[in-house]
């Protein structure tokens, strides 16, 4: 059990939130700017294989753009168009969104999806609602022989897994987290059966003994989350930042309340943890990454889920902190003079500045709101 938990609470209305300041528009702007220049001809961002326009990338971006400040949208509206226009391209019949070869199609249908409902979801509501279907297929369950007592039961997994074994690409928390968002944002209820499977995953993948029934490992309690909880035997994975905060978003959306022990746990770690200038947990004991390992992603995840939460301010070990004003901070500080970002730790491919400038976009766009005045 998670003691001395210190609550992320929503402060008084009273107290004002910092401003967004000229500086954090320029940054905003030079990073939307960047992006763009970085399409290919035929709308798609990134590369994969020699082949100009990778699913996923483009998605990440095409949402990135889709949720831009007023005052860029229409400069950014034709290259938004192309880029939508590459991704619907990329579904394919079975209503999965990927392009040849790639694989891992519920990871990119999952971000094609939400960059479709930020785009226009009337709109591509068909296509919208054929890779929600696809997305709940792809769900480890008893439609593929999982039963409720194999650890991986109710995630998402990159690949193709068999019930049954270990072998094989694993259900883990980053396909599942980014799957759970889409069903949400494309209007899925919380009493929807996936929701409900994939609450089970969640728990097995805690730091938390009081709601972990230990399918994977046994917790060590400090109330954070790991990537995936098949990995290492009974040992317990280090609990990371990134994984935290996207397993605490991904409770809300299956439909945990404020008081769930899980919920309380994973606000404690956060409490216990916040920094913005690491992916803290990583590092740790056993881990092969470094602190800055996934940190555009952790920043990405950080951010949507404060977001979701409404917390423009939160008690943490440190004192009070207005998140949303240190993550322009830390944002700024790290930016190149082209506009754009990059990692100089390459895991996950945050080393390709596409993909991590538009990780930062994203954050930028959740946490605009909890800034104050002066936004549009």
């Amino acid at each position: 059990m998670i003691r001395n938990a210190l609550p992320l609470v929503l402060l008084l209305a009273g107290v004002a939130t910092a401003a967004e300041t000229p500086a954090d528009r320029k940054c905003y702007d030079a990073a939307a700017r960047w992006l763009v220049t970085q399409q290919h001809d035929n709308g798609g961002f990134g590369e994969l294989r020699g082949q100009k326009g990778e699913v996923g990338i483009t998605a990440i971006v095409a949402k990135a753009l889709a949720n831009a400040p007023e005052r860029l949208r229409q400069e950014l509206a034709p290259a938004l168009g192309k880029a939508t226009d590459f991704l619907v391209g990329t579904q394919q019949k079975d209503g999965s969104f990927v392009l040849g070869r790639a694989g891992i199609p519920a990871y990119r249908t999952s971000v094609v999806i939400m960059a479709l409902c930020a785009v226009d979801k009337k709109k591509y509501a068909d296509a919208i609602k054929q890779g929600v279907a696809y997305l709940k297929g792809a769900q480890l369950d008893e439609a593929e022989g999982f039963k409720s007592d194999d650890v991986r039961y109710g995630g998402f997994s990159y690949g193709p897994v068999k019930a049954g074994g270990r072998g094989g690409p694993s259900a883990d928390l980053s396909n599942t987290a980014m799957a759970l968002a889409a069903l949400h944002e494309a209007g899925v209820a919380k009493d929807d059966p996936v929701f409900k499977r994939a609450m089970t995953f969640l728990r097995r993948c805690q730091n938390n003994s009081e709601t972990n029934d230990g399918a994977g490992f046994t917790p060590k309690d400090d109330g954070g989350f790991v990537y995936n909880p098949a990995a290492g035997g009974k040992q317990a994975p280090d609990s990371y930042a990134g994984m935290t905060y996207a397993g605490l978003l991904s409770l809300v959306y299956a439909g945990a309340s404020p008081e769930d022990p899980a919920v309380r746990a994973a606000t404690s770690w956060i409490s216990q943890n916040y920094t913005l200038q690491e992916n803290r947990g990583l590092g740790a004991r056993g881990s092969r990454h470094g602190k800055q390992a996934g940190l555009y992603y952790y920043f990405f995840s950080f951010a949507k889920c404060l977001q979701h939460l409404g917390q423009p301010q939160l008690k943490t070990a440190k004192g009070e902190q207005r998140w949303a004003r240190d993550l322009f901070d830390v944002l700024r500080a790290r930016q190149r003079e082209d506009g754009s970002f990059k990692n100089a730790d390459k895991t996950w491919w945050e080393g390709n500045p596409v993909l991590a400038t538009a990780y930062c976009l994203n954050a930028m766009n959740h946490a605009r709101p909890h800034l104050g005045e002066g936004q549009k």
